[in-house]
């Protein structure tokens, strides 16, 4: 589905690559987190994928073509994007947020109005309730829930997401996650997620992408990150998992 062969991307000034020749594979219907701290190059891999920005060098593949071959508003209408905080038009309703990739595309107002009661029904807000408010008038998780209803309004295959929770409190986080493993079970979608926290790394994924300075230091399932550690970072970074994981084999578990 998503193809990366040693990409890489350099800014301006850096001492280093954001990303160093990362390459990974995404299966169709494959959740698969990038993990790791500020400034490894998560994000900037993401903005790869959606040509927010443009490789130095490597190739990006969409179902076997290449990204930069794919009509740009093709690329768009096929990869749903969320972000940290949402980024949803302040005097615009929910309604209208969620229908505003729909504009793009001249879906007629009718069509995008019944598009948008669609999706927040699927995302769990009454639109007769939540479809006149303006963001403002929502709670964190209630934001959230719009900006993953608008990445889904032109039904994508392909879900990208970067720190979409990361804002929230740690009650609304754990909802949300729940929320999102039940929509990608109902969807079936490819989603491609970042994050520098190690345990909804654990929660959501079926596989986990280890990242540090820019390389991609080991993907791989929970259990064999946690049981067989390709470097010292990996295997610091999962030493209390794997201590965990041993209590429960010791409990009886």
């Amino acid at each position: 589905m998503i193809q990366l062969t040693e990409v890489v991307k350099r800014f301006h000034g850096a001492d280093r690559p954001a990303v160093d020749g990362v390459s990974f594979r995404v299966g169709k219907g494959e959740t698969l987190v990038l993990l790791g701290s500020s400034g490894c190059g998560k994000s900037t891999t993401l903005k790869l994928i959606n040509r927010l920005l443009a490789p130095d060098r490597g190739e990006i593949r969409i179902d076997g073509v290449l990204s930069d071959e794919i009509p740009m508003l093709e690329l768009r209408r096929s990869i749903g994007y969320v972000i940290q905080g949402v980024g949803l038009f302040p005097h615009w309703t929910v309604e209208e947020n969620i229908a505003a990739p729909l504009r793009i595309t001249n879906v007629r107002p009718g069509e995008r109005t019944k598009r948008s009661h669609a999706l927040m029904d699927l995302v769990g807000l009454d639109p007769g309730e939540f479809g006149s408010r303006l963001p403002r008038e929502l709670s964190g998780g209630q934001r959230q829930r719009v900006g993953v209803a608008r990445a889904l309004a032109n039904e994508p295959e392909v879900l990208l997401m970067d720190e979409p929770f990361g804002a929230l409190d740690g009650v609304t986080r754990e909802q949300l996650q729940d929320e999102l493993l039940a929509l990608k079970k109902r969807l079936g979608k490819t989603i491609l997620l970042v994050t520098h926290d190690l345990f909804e790394a654990l929660v959501l994924a079926d596989r986990i992408g280890v990242m540090h300075a820019g390389r991609l230091e080991q993907i791989g399932t929970a259990r064999e990150l946690v049981r067989e550690p390709a470097t010292a970072f990996v295997g610091e970074l999962f030493e209390k998992p794997a201590r965990h994981l041993d209590l429960f084999h010791e409990a009886g578990g």
